[in-house]
């Protein structure tokens, strides 16, 4: 499973967890975060921090993140 480190802070919008329907709520991811569970959908990257389920858009969060390495 892919895992993503940031590498600047981010306002993603939150999931209602059972739906995964966008809420009218945004929350900061900090910078350094590992987010995991990404899932595309058209332009918008889901995905999972802390347990808490976030959509933000594709491009911007390619921009923003890394991939981590396994580390062997």
């Amino acid at each position: 499973m892919a895992k993503l480190e940031l590498t600047k802070s981010i306002e993603a919008r939150k999931l209602n967890p059972r739906t995964m329907v966008p809420l009218n709520e945004y929350q900061t991811i900090p910078f350094g975060a590992i987010i995991d569970n990404l899932i595309e959908d058209r332009d918008v990257e889901k995905f999972s921090y802390l347990g808490e389920y976030y959509q933000y858009s594709l491009e911007d969060l390619k921009a923003a993140s890394r991939p981590i390495q396994p580390v062997a």
